[in-house]
């Protein structure tokens, strides 16, 4: 068939199928590309967690919130009236890494309650949502103080006396604790104070019955322990070490430090005080 169009039109309509063509192309590629991207993206499975040994001792505390609170309760065999510890973990960390020192404390005549904070360890449940570990729990005042104060309640209910032990952040929730009149004494090890004040939410801290403790050489926790002190009821006492050691390691490598501790608790809630160690390493400074 004869085209009698001008050449020119002729031009233009071949031009126009090629760009046509062109653009079908590029779409087929992008569509290719963006499917090709889906499939990507596909989320890759998530490991089978690796089951918990079963826990003998195991509790349940909620929260006003609606969170399950998981926790460790050792009451001591006849004696009902044995005083209660209430240990508290760092961030990111867990109840579990209390079992050596909760043991020694439930030979010494202490009830123990350790719990995971909400989004930690088994804490991860909140009204049947998930609960995941963030940055942000540290600045809110209604998060974790809510669970300690849950806590603080539920062994008050066993133990006639109750001091709360934590480990920095953790420290500062023990700290807290006291303040608020929901234990009778406190001890806190390496607190960073700057990191964890917006937890109070503005208000006054004043630590009642308060032993604070600290490394020289980790770094804003000395002074985080001083002004602490200051800001403390009496009676209150600060021991600073040498070296570095941080949360747990402060008591296994500074004998005297868990001594201390344990002479603290006992002065405090009238438990039996531990024997005396052998003599070591004085600490840095021991302020009254």
């Amino acid at each position: 068939m004869t085209d009698f169009r001008p050449a020119r039109g002729r031009a233009m309509t071949i031009a126009t199928v090629a760009a046509w063509t062109a653009l079908a192309l590029v779409f087929g590629l992008l569509g290719g590309a963006a499917e090709g991207a889906k499939k990507k993206k596909k989320k890759t499975p998530e490991p089978t967690p690796v089951p918990r040994p079963q826990d003998p001792y195991r509790v349940t505390i909620p929260t006003s919130d609606g969170v399950a609170l998981a926790g460790t309760f050792r009451p001591v065999d006849g004696n009902p009236n044995a005083p209660g510890v209430l240990l508290i973990h760092d961030f990111s960390r867990e109840r579990r890494e209390w079992e050596p020192f909760a043991g020694e404390l439930h030979g010494l005549g202490f009830a123990t309650l350790s719990f995971d904070l909400r989004a930690h360890g088994e804490s991860t449940k909140k009204a049947g949502a998930k609960l995941a570990i963030s940055p942000r729990l540290l600045r809110d005042p209604v998060g974790f103080p809510r669970d300690v104060a849950a806590a603080a309640a539920w062994l008050r209910t066993k133990a006639p006396k109750t001091a709360a032990v934590g480990l920095s952040a953790g420290g500062y929730l023990a700290l807290l604790a006291s303040s608020r009149g929901q234990v009778d004494a406190a001890v806190a090890l390496s607190v960073n104070e700057s990191r964890v004040v917006p937890l109070a939410g503005g208000a006054p801290v004043t630590p009642k019955g308060a032993l604070l403790l600290a490394c020289t050489k980790d770094p804003g926790r000395a002074d985080s322990a001083k002004n602490l002190l200051a800001a403390s009821a009496e009676p209150k006492r600060m021991l600073l070490f040498p070296g570095g050691s941080h949360n747990l390691a402060v008591l296994r490598e500074h004998p005297e430090a868990k001594t201390a501790t344990l002479a603290w608790l006992a002065e405090r809630l009238g438990a039996p005080a531990p024997a005396a160690p052998a003599p070591s390493t004085q600490p840095a400074a021991v302020p009254k």
